[in-house]
């Protein structure tokens, strides 16, 4: 999500060089009648088209594969916030959809032996497909026949409907889902962020297909997407071929509805408990927006500090409380705000207790000043841990999706090189002491939104509203 570098990480950026060179990676390029966009990465096609299209195209790895995917930038509760649900409903059908000619998009991916994914965000919904490189082609036709022009009907949009009442049943089950819608509807209002991206059976039974249908016509539209393309492709091709693709008109770009902080979001709030008997407990924390990356990158980085999986802050102290606790946590980079948020659940989990291990810990963090080898070595350790997730084609464009549905492509850690040049590991690179702590006081001194999820019977199950 996401200087000085250590010699193990200049070994390993020295031999992601070699690699480039060995398969003979052009220089980037771009075509006629396209605008190159800002800098996003070595051996990289950036473009956006007249319609509003933007295309990202990479060549990476070895492995004949490919990872296509595309970006929708818009609410996940509609643009009037009444429909929660409506996005993730939309894009099921629209997977589902049989056009006169040919298969739907569901079914060219599973014919192809490739792997079809539809995630949902509060504000974006991401379409991706992985699948062998040789038939990249013809998947990157359908995806952007399904997805450039829309169309949904009666039976795709009964199938979507089933799929949806699916994933809300197992959503209600999901102790960390729970604690994360609970959490950002503690934080926010109204709006995208407030609302669950699943929705709930009541907005599902009073959705329509012309509400639907409606939807997709105004979310769907160039300016608000984003076609990425990474793996053992060839770039400048890729990007011609989605160049010649039948685009639809530009369209006018929808504004994309506020989410209001709550003025009353310290007030802890207890959820009903769910019928597994799992307790659990959240604190999340605004953060700053993406706009100020250097903050913004601090925060990853402090982030990682507290909550890497084996050397975080947070997670030892948890460990130490209760060793059979699960912890999860992370920032979450956003237009306006970001949040940053830590859950632990449990089957026998006194979540008093564990709220006094977490706030403890982030305040002890946040109250002193890291030395400057200590700093240096966390340092590091981020960028490792970084990497370490950028090993996929998937996941380089996963990066780049997400960035350009924050409005902030060339932000993307994916638009580096083995120099970690960009900007991304720029803003890392000037990090500080001071200023990495500075950031961590403005935010983390503030009193959490707290969500706790209590022990109950077997036979009660949700959230309360």
């Amino acid at each position: 999500m996401r200087r000085s570098v250590g010699g193990g990480l200049a070994a390993l950026f020295f031999c992601w060089a070699v690699l480039c060179a060995a398969l003979g990676i052009a220089p980037r390029a771009a075509w006629a009648g396209a605008a190159v966009i800002g800098d996003v990465g070595p051996q990289t096609v950036g473009t956006q088209l007249a319609s509003g299209l933007t295309v990202v195209a990479r060549k990476s790895g070895a492995a004949p594969l490919a990872a296509l995917e595309f970006w929708v930038r818009c609410p996940a509760n509609g643009y009037d916030g009444m429909q929660p649900g409506i996005a993730r409903l939309a894009a099921f059908a629209l997977a589902d959809h049989k056009p006169p000619v040919g298969p739907s998009l569901r079914d060219a991916v599973r014919a192809a032996g490739g792997r079809l994914g539809i995630s949902v965000y509060p504000e974006a919904t991401q379409f991706s497909v992985v699948a062998p490189a040789y038939d990249m082609s013809n998947l990157l036709s359908a995806l952007l026949g399904a997805v450039l022009h829309p169309a949904i009907d009666q039976a795709s949009f009964e199938s979507g409907r089933t799929r949806l009442a699916a994933v809300q049943v197992a959503a209600e089950e999901g102790v960390d889902q729970v604690l994360r819608d609970a959490l950002f509807a503690q934080l926010f209002s109204a709006g995208p962020l407030h609302d669950s991206t699943y929705g709930n059976p009541i907005s599902l039974r009073a959705m329509t297909l012309n509400a639907v249908a409606g939807f997709t016509t105004t979310a769907y539209v160039p300016g608000n997407e984003i076609v990425v393309v990474t793996g053992a492709i060839d770039p400048a091709s890729v990007s011609q071929r989605v160049a010649q693709f039948g685009m639809p008109s530009g369209g006018r770009v929808p504004a994309m509805p506020a989410s209001p902080q709550n003025q009353q979001a310290a007030a802890p709030r207890a959820l009903h408990p769910l019928a597994t008997g799992v307790t659990g407990i959240a604190l999340g924390w605004t953060g700053p927006p993406i706009s100020d990356e250097r903050a913004a990158t601090a925060m990853d980085f402090w982030s990682d500090y507290l909550t890497d999986p084996d050397s975080g802050v947070l997670v030892r102290a948890v460990r130490t409380a209760d060793d059979g606790a699960a912890f999860s946590g992370q920032f979450i980079t956003l237009r306006n705000p970001g949040v940053f948020f830590v859950a632990v659940s449990g089957q026998r989990l006194d979540t008093t207790a564990m709220a006094g291990v977490l706030r403890a810990a982030v305040a002890n963090s946040v109250g002193h000043r890291m030395s400057d080898a200590q700093f240096v070595q966390a340092r590091d350790a981020f960028v490792t841990h970084l990497l370490r997730t950028m090993q996929t084609d998937e996941a380089l464009a996963d990066n780049y999706g997400w960035y350009f549905a924050q409005g902030a492509l060339s932000y993307s850690p994916s638009a580096t090189g083995p120099d970690l040049s960009g900007d991304y590991f720029a803003r890392v690179a000037s990090l500080t002491p001071d200023y990495v702590l500075s950031v961590a006081k403005r935010y983390l001194m503030a009193a959490p939104s707290v969500v706790i999820l209590p022990a109950g019977d077997q036979s009660s199950r949700g959230v309360s509203q």
